[in-house]
């Protein structure tokens, strides 16, 4: 074997890199492996974000590279349809994703278990690496300057935004290449490394692109430069910069524009010029396994480093050998991270003008990056700290320790105990840096309290997070497969799916098919407008179509419902266990094609085609903000000309009685305040169908599941989804001459009944409506997600192709070869003005901006590779 292939003749700066790698790693595989997540036992990594939205854009990551490129930049599995290039962007374009590809989604919480513990060791070594190439430090010191930074409070804390640990893994790369960079060397360490982290993850790359100002300017005080020196690196500096932002504009440009059409919506809101929290509390996070649940929605900045830094930090501040101007530009530096970490305006300064939903403080891993940096800079074996060091910090901090005793009680991170081990370490580390180095243990006694520390803080950070069962996931997964490969698959036919059922909003992801929810921080506004003036659950970055009827079923193109079959209720990830609204609002009316075990698929007769003929006078519908049932009526009257009677009548509840409430004599807008607080208090509504129509319930936003239970007929229903308009709640079909009640019982001393009122909506209406619509149909002859090419005939009382196609800027239509303008009907819909005959109508999505951004990239990179062979030594100046 060559020495390059033997492990035991590998330097021992090899070695300590290859150990830089895997100690973190296996640490954390331990880890896991104890915790019995899979593939080592029944529990999974999969908790918050990471299980209810990350795993499935990975299934659909995996759909989308082997089986349809092209849903890179447009896919009607996010939402009704919308531009996917920015969630590409901000989810999926880490290259260690492909590792996930040969794992069907049922494997995934496996997969990704194995992809978080690659990218601890990538963090490890990406740091040793630098520090070694820095000529910092060397040997085995490398390790546990490793262990430190990939095991860091923010990266522990975020191991399971997954997404965003790239960033973290490639800024000590891009500042130990900006390094080489400014010494004259070559730039494309600093230019590649710089341009991965902005086409890996554009959100995090701009938080590193305000820190590497700071830094550089950090840098320019190094040494006493003459000022042409430090001009040119300066302009080493921009260069690179622009370069790289040049090079990755192919992602960046048209994320932009996607991003002012969903987040841009909101940058600046609820600004404050204040602090907050009260800043001295985030010295409590310097202490091990400060971060829990309850910090992720409004919590403290996630800055846990360890004890041996603070020391050394300390020392780097007060050792009168280090250049002055270096010291005081650090500490200004370092005060500018601090304050941005607990004042508003900056905070939101580094998080891109907009606050963060939960997980606050994002950036705070250039801060901790930024301090480990400084440690590596100066730390050797030989480093002691003066008597007048050593009592200064002790004096600082036991008054840290004596403030954060008085705050425990307001401090829901930390606890007596965090505070008695975490001062442990730090006395220990503080006097072994007091004593003398001759015992051969020193070095060993530092590397275990570092490394022991570390993997303690992790420990504790972790326990405190509950997390899915893979059973659970692998129950619903297998049943989602197994319902959904009876779907039709034809090149030639659109449809939507419905469900009743819900693990989480990226269902349709997981599937592969085409539904109406979605769970994203790219989502267009238009869909949560479109969402709420129709009656369902949404919000700035979800939409979930939990609670249709039979007309928007109908309106939407939704040919299948999913539902639950009602077996094993009580069996986590079974679909019955995982029911959200009951959908028997449909009984009777739509037809059985396929029951499973666990779930059952009916077909919708009435659902129409992505496109049909329609009356122009749908141009001129509006919505009307809080009334779904009301806006369905307007937009399906509009359909048919304002010929038909509407769909949905409002109705009266018969009876009412009420318990410890009085009974209002008007139900919708009455306000219900308990009699006696401290006794239990309803209120039961009785109507009687009188044909077998369905009935739809409407419940404004101020009826929720923290204030009012509701039962049907003394069965309670699903939990009331987060709404912020006014949402439709199914009831039965069928039930002509039953009573039905609903019993509103209230969880507080009074509620609000906002918008709550009784609708029947008129089944047989809706058959004879809906067959006319799709009498003049827009049959598909070829699709893909970005294009889409059809004909259809206009009849003599038309003039408008109306389509379920969100009306996003992109898309293009082509009529009889030419292209035309459309309108947008609802605010949200695409609409084609036709003419009475026969058309054949393409419609084509180009990605904003993507044309004109890949050509700036290129031109870039031809740019760069032609200045790089004409300075080439072989052929400088040979032009000449």
């Amino acid at each position: 074997m060559s020495k390059t292939f033997n492990p035991l003749k590998w330097r021992s700066s090899t070695k300590a890199l290859w150990l830089s790698f895997l100690l973190p790693a296996l640490i954390m595989l331990i880890y896991f492996a104890c915790r019995h997540m899979a593939p080592f036992g029944p529990s999974s990594i999969l908790t918050v974000d990471l299980g209810q939205q990350y795993i499935d854009f990975y299934a659909g990551f995996r759909q989308t590279i082997l089986h349809d490129p092209l849903r890179i930049f447009y896919d009607f599995a996010k939402g009704l349809g919308g531009e996917t290039y920015g969630d590409w962007a901000y989810y999926l374009l880490s290259p260690t994703n492909f590792l996930l590809l040969p794992f069907s989604n049922v494997y995934l919480p496996a997969a990704i278990l194995f992809l978080t513990v690659l990218k601890y060791g990538l963090a490890g070594w990406s740091f040793a690496f630098a520090l070694r190439k820095a000529h910092w430090q060397t040997s085995w010191r490398l390790p546990w300057f490793a262990v430190t930074y990939a095991m860091m409070g923010w990266f522990v804390a975020n191991d399971l935004n997954n997404l965003w640990l790239d960033a973290a893994i490639l800024l000590p790369l891009i500042v130990v290449g900006l390094e080489y960079y400014l010494t004259h060397q070559k730039a494309w360490p600093f230019i590649v490394s710089l341009t991965a982290v902005i086409m890996v993850n554009y959100y995090m790359a701009y938080m590193i692109g305000i820190f590497l100002i700071l830094y550089f300017i950090w840098r320019l005080t190094w040494q006493a430069y003459p000022i042409r020196e430090r001009l040119v690196m300066i302009r080493r500096f921009i260069i690179g910069g622009l370069t790289s932002i040049g090079l990755a504009t192919i992602v960046w440009l048209p994320t932009a524009f996607t991003l002012m059409n969903s987040k841009g919506q909101h940058m600046l809101d609820n600004l404050n010029w204040k602090f907050d929290y009260q800043p001295a509390d985030i010295l409590g996070k310097l202490f091990l396994g400060t971060f829990n649940f309850d910090q992720m929605p409004t919590g403290l900045p996630n800055i846990f480093i360890g004890s041996l830094p603070i020391i050394i930090l300390w020392f780097f501040f007060t050792y009168k050998y280090i250049r002055w101007q270096t010291r005081l530009t650090a500490f200004v530096i370092t005060g500018i991270l601090v304050v941005s970490m607990m004042y508003a305006p900056l905070n939101l300064l580094w998080h891109g003008f907009q606050f963060p939903v939960w997980y606050p403080y994002r950036f705070s891993y250039v801060f901790s990056f930024w301090i480990l940096w400084l440690v590596g800079s100066i730390w050797s074996p030989a480093l002691r700290l003066s008597w007048r060091q050593f009592f200064s910090l002790l004096i600082c901090a036991g008054g840290v320790i004596l403030y954060l005793t008085t705050r425990l009680d307001a401090l829901n991170f930390l606890s007596d105990t965090q505070l008695y081990i975490g001062s442990g370490f730090f006395l220990a580390l503080l006097l072994l840096h007091l004593t003398s180095m001759k015992t051969r243990l020193w070095l060993p006694l530092v590397t275990v309290l570092v490394i022991g520390e570390m993997t303690l803080s992790t420990v504790m950070t972790l326990n405190n997070f509950s997390y899915l069962t893979n059973t659970e996931y692998q129950t619903y997964i297998r049943s989602l497969n197994q319902i959904t490969k009876n779907l039709p698959k034809n090149d030639h036919d659109f449809y939507r799916v419905a469900q009743s059922f819900q693990r989480t909003k990226g269902d349709p992801l997981q599937g592969g098919y085409n539904g109406a929810s979605t769970f994203s921080s790219a989502l267009e506004h238009q869909q949560s407008d479109i969402m709420a003036a129709l009656g369902q659950p949404e919000g700035d970055n979800y939409i979930a179509y939990t609670s249709g009827t039979l007309l928007s079923d109908s309106l939407l193109g939704m040919r299948y419902l999913l539902q639950p079959t009602g077996n094993e209720p009580n069996v986590s990830g079974t679909p019955t266990n995982m029911q959200t609204y009951s959908r028997s609002d449909t009984n009777g009316y739509y037809k059985l094609i396929k029951q499973t075990n666990q779930a059952i698929l009916s077909h919708n007769a009435n659902a129409l085609p992505l496109g049909f003929a329609a009356s122009s006078n749908v141009r001129n519908i509006t919505f009307k903000e809080n009334d779904p049932l009301r806006n369905q009526n307007v937009l399906w009257e509009g359909l048919n000309g304002y010929k038909q009677q509407p769909i949905f009548e409002s109705v009266n509840f018969s009876k009412s009685s009420a318990d410890n409430v009085i009974a209002p004599t008007t139900i919708t807008g009455a306000f219900l305040k308990k009699q006696n607080t401290n006794a239990s208090a309803s209120l039961s509504l009785t109507y009687t169908p009188t044909s077998n129509n369905p009935y739809y319930l409407t419940l404004g936003n101020a009826v929720t599941s923290d204030n009012v239970d509701i039962q049907l007929n003394g069965q309670s229903l699903p939990v009331i989804p987060s709404h912020r308009h006014t949402i439709i709640l199914p009831l039965p079909a069928y039930t002509k001459g039953q009573p039905q009640e609903l019993t509103f019982s209230l969880k507080k001393k009074d509620v609000w009944l906002q918008n709550v009122s009784l609708y029947q909506g008129h089944a047989t209406r809706l058959t004879q409506q809906a067959k006319q619509l799709q009498q003049h149909p827009y049959e598909i002859t070829k699709q893909s997600p970005t294009k889409i090419t059809g004909d259809i005939t206009i009849p003599n009382k038309d003039d408008l192709m109306m389509t379920t196609i969100p009306a996003s800027t992109g898309w293009e239509v082509i009529v009889d070869g030419k292209v035309v303008k459309t309108i947008t009907i609802g605010n949200f819909f695409i609409g084609v003005p036709l003419t009475t005959g026969h058309h054949e109508v393409t419609f084509k999505f180009k990605t904003p901006f993507f044309k004109i951004s890949a050509i700036i990239s290129l031109g870039m990179i031809l740019l760069i590779t032609g200045i790089a062979w004409s300075e080439n030594k072989k052929r400088k100046h040979s032009l000449y």
